[in-house]
């Protein structure tokens, strides 16, 4: 989930959102319009604030990869 779909939802301002996590508004505006990523101090305040709803691979549009049941064979030379 995005940081604005999770605002929108929470019917939650920038400012407001700003105030609840020590940043300006601006550097907040930032983040919502994928102008500037979060610092690493930043990222848990916002993970934290949203009760896990927006995390660190929403910023970078990372989603869970599926992981091989089991590797491919290897062919012997």
């Amino acid at each position: 989930m995005t940081l604005k779909e999770w605002l929108d939802r929470e019917a939650m301002s920038v400012p407001q959102f700003a105030t609840r996590i020590g940043r300006s508004a601006e550097a907040v505006r930032r983040y919502v319009s994928g102008e500037r990523i979060p610092d690493k101090d930043t990222m848990p305040l916002i993970a934290e604030a949203t009760q896990r709803k927006v995390t660190p691979n929403d910023f970078f549009d990372l989603t869970p990869i599926k992981r091989r049941r089991s590797m491919p064979s290897q062919v012997a030379a």
